[in-house]
């Protein structure tokens, strides 16, 4: 590959940033075409071309970037880090990380902060990103397997289905992609880690009237002292203000027709999340409608409060669907 320095700045992270699916600066693809050699490259400030291996499956087709290029920087207060693999005709994978980290992510959701996108040449106008416009929801898996901020390196793998934002039909399958030692510049600013960021576990499903759910004479406010559907109900706060979270607990109207507790266990979210005062606001999608749930800081708990709210409890030995009030709490681990 071309060992090449492109002094353009900010170009190709500026692009990514504003929108995942705008396209890469032609002076980077003019830069693979007629490259100046450079040594050390990757190490100051600017947009690196460099060595570093960038592959992936297209449609059952091979990609193999005869290019790549990176570059970290910071815009609006965030570390942001676009790392592309290119060939001289102009096509193009692009991926872009906000306050970037090792582990495995989902990518592309909707207000998220890790993108990738794919063109497949110059000639055309079209990009496709890892997002179904037709559900509303995410297509791609990322995972960043190394970051090394002293050699300014990254490696990983990826996979998407890429969608044209204007139609979910026209698609491409984008599989086993891999970039490995792809150097990029890094004129970033130290960005603070938020103090909620961490994982937390429910522990305690409060209702303002007390049940005996499992009917061993003793009632409780606490429900997950009186059943194990809500037990290990996680919800993971990222550095980079993404989410995920699970969701399990009572199935009421089956509990009521059978008169035994059955337990629910809904797929997992993940979505975007903002702090302000002593509020957690968490905006992510569920069924194709944009939720927003806004939590309560107490110490290292997050709680949300939802007043009037169906709960199961029994009359007698008859289990019975009533009206209260419910306060669900997460504690940081």
């Amino acid at each position: 590959m071309k060992n090449i320095k492109l002094l353009l700045l900010t170009s190709l992270a500026t692009f990514l940033f504003s929108c995942s699916n705008e396209p890469v600066d032609p002076a980077l693809l003019a830069q693979i075409n007629t490259p100046t050699t450079v040594t050390n490259a990757g190490t100051t400030g600017g947009t690196v071309v460099s060595n570093g291996n960038f592959t992936a499956t297209i449609d059952g087709q091979s990609f193999s970037a005869d290019a790549t290029a990176g570059n970290l920087i910071t815009v609006n207060g965030a570390n942001v880090l676009s790392i592309t693999g290119m060939k001289p005709s102009g096509e193009y994978i692009a991926i872009q990380l906000v306050n970037p980290t090792t582990g495995i992510f989902v990518v592309n959701a909707l207000g998220g902060n890790k993108t990738i996108s794919y063109k497949q040449d110059a000639t055309t106008p079209d990009i496709y990103g890892a997002f179904d416009p037709s559900t509303g929801q995410p297509t791609g898996t990322l995972t960043i397997s190394s970051l090394n901020l002293v050699t300014n390196k990254i490696s990983g793998t990826f996979s998407f289905v890429g969608h044209l934002l204007t139609t979910s039909t026209q698609t491409k399958q984008i599989t086993n992609g891999v970039f490995t030692n792809i150097s990029f510049t890094n004129s970033s600013a130290p960005v603070v880690v938020n103090p909620l960021v961490g994982n937390y576990i429910q522990t305690a499903y409060n209702t303002s009237t007390q049940t005996d759910l499992n009917n061993d004479g003793t009632t409780s406010t606490n429900q997950m002292l009186e059943t194990n559907c809500y037990n290990d109900n996680y919800l993971i706060l990222n550095a980079d203000y993404t989410f995920s979270a699970n969701s399990k607990g009572v199935d009421i109207g089956p509990s009521v027709a059978s008169n035994v507790v059955t337990c629910y266990s809904d797929p997992s979210v993940s979505g975007t999340w903002v702090s302000s005062g002593n509020t957690v606001t968490f905006t992510y999608l569920q069924n194709g409608t944009t939720v927003v749930d806004n939590f309560t800081i107490a110490g290292n708990t997050l709680v949300i409060n939802t007043p009037n709210s169906e709960v199961l409890s029994r009359n007698g030995n008859t289990l019975v669907q009533i009206i209260s009030n419910v306060s669900v709490v997460y504690t940081k681990q």
